[in-house]
């Protein structure tokens, strides 16, 4: 038995995710492409649930080609849908969590290419083709918010893909996307998403570090993903906001993640000189939220005093609005810029920037996310920089 997988991920990430899954071994077949990472396992293996730089995680059920850019597509796409095995994938399933007899189910299309039918015709159209092979009660979603608001009780969700002629079928393996942390419930105006926050954390920490530290934490995003991913490491976390502050202590308590916080104005130096080996921080860039204190005309004493805090080793990443150019920013400071990686999230284009200060050694990524880095460069999934 083989079971092929589909992680998908923030554009721009690929590699990281890439990297994060290679780490579960005895991968087979691996193949990168925008957004996402698929991958082949002999059998179930709970792990995969375990992937922090995911957005959502499919078991891969088929594809089928020839479908048209037509309204006469749509019954060849029940007739796709019938040939595949759906009762098998779901069988599979059962491996990972728990299914009712007759689940209730959903199905999300993702169109690419001029059509001339949207995708609720085609959910509709595979949905009840679904019924028809499995059983179950299919829930169309038919407008998005009201559709939307009945799938949230659903107990499987179908992936449609159509790319030109062909169809890909898959089936959410979590019950929920894997974006969805379940211990991040008090968020605020500009939170960053986890899996961002994940590759963050497996970009900038290494081996040696003691000490991480985010001054501008905000709801507690990149500390609690950093305490999860390294146990040993120490994390402070810092934010002048009361407000959030309270969420990222309610968020870490949930998470059960060890994070020291404390209400500090980031325009000063936060922590003592030399004893934090990384800042890793999603400033507030005056965008979706403004900052306050010091920070409140400009973030220039951030860059100014960080080389301060930080160690012979240290380094700082943080994400920023493209449109900030931020590289310049920092070499005019005198940082050595070691990545800036373009990424894609909710429709806007920020930076991951990895730097080290004036003096500082040299930052370089770790062997196996610069191996899947210059493969996805290679094959075209990333231009240097970008995507």
């Amino acid at each position: 038995m083989t079971l092929r997988f589909i992680a998908r991920c923030v554009r721009g990430l690929e590699w990281v995710l890439a990297a994060e899954v290679a780490d579960l071994g005895q991968i087979g077949d691996p193949w990168m492409a925008e957004r996402q990472m698929s991958f082949c396992l002999p059998q179930p293996d709970g792990r995969v649930l375990g992937l922090r730089t995911a957005d959502d995680l499919l078991l891969d059920i088929g594809t089928s080609t020839g479908i048209g850019p037509t309204r006469a597509a749509l019954p060849g796409i029940s007739r796709c849908v019938d040939q595949l095995d759906i009762p098998g994938a779901v069988a599979h399933l059962r491996a990972f969590r728990p299914l009712p007899e007759a689940p209730r189910f959903d199905v999300v299309a993702s169109l690419l290419g001029r059509r001339n039918y949207n995708r609720y015709a085609v959910e509709d159209a595979a949905g009840n083709a679904i019924v028809s092979v499995f059983g179950g009660r299919y829930v169309s979603r038919g407008t998005e918010t009201a559709g939307a608001r009945q799938a949230a009780d659903t107990d499987l969700t179908f992936r449609l893909f159509l790319h030109g002629p062909d169809m890909q079928v898959a089936v959410r393996i979590p019950g929920r996307p894997l974006h969805r942390r379940e211990w991040k419930l008090a968020t605020g105006p500009g939170t960053l998403h986890p899996p961002v926050a994940a590759a963050l954390a497996c970009i900038a920490t290494r081996p040696q570090d003691v000490v991480a530290g985010d001054p501008l934490c905000g709801d507690g995003t990149i500390p609690i993903e950093l305490a999860l991913a390294y146990p040993d490491l120490r994390v402070l976390a810092a934010d002048l906001d009361m407000e959030r502050l309270a969420s990222a202590r309610a968020n870490a308590a949930r998470a059960k993640a060890l994070v020291g916080l404390a209400r500090i104005d980031a325009g000063y130096p936060a922590w003592r000189p030399g004893s934090v080996d990384l800042v890793i921080s999603n400033p507030p860039w005056n965008r979706s939220v403004s900052a306050a204190g010091i920070l409140a005309h400009t973030l220039d004493p951030l860059w100014d005093h960080w080389p301060t805090i930080l160690s012979p080793r240290g380094r700082v990443c943080v994400v920023a609005d493209a449109k900030l150019d931020m590289v310049t920013r920092l070499r005019r400071r005198g940082y050595e810029i070691a990545l800036a990686q373009a990424i894609r999230l909710a429709g806007r284009v920020s930076d991951i920037l990895l730097a080290t200060p004036p003096g500082a050694a040299q930052a370089d990524l770790p062997a196996s996310l610069e191996r899947w880095r210059n493969h996805a460069i290679e094959i075209g999934v990333l231009a240097p920089g970008g995507f």
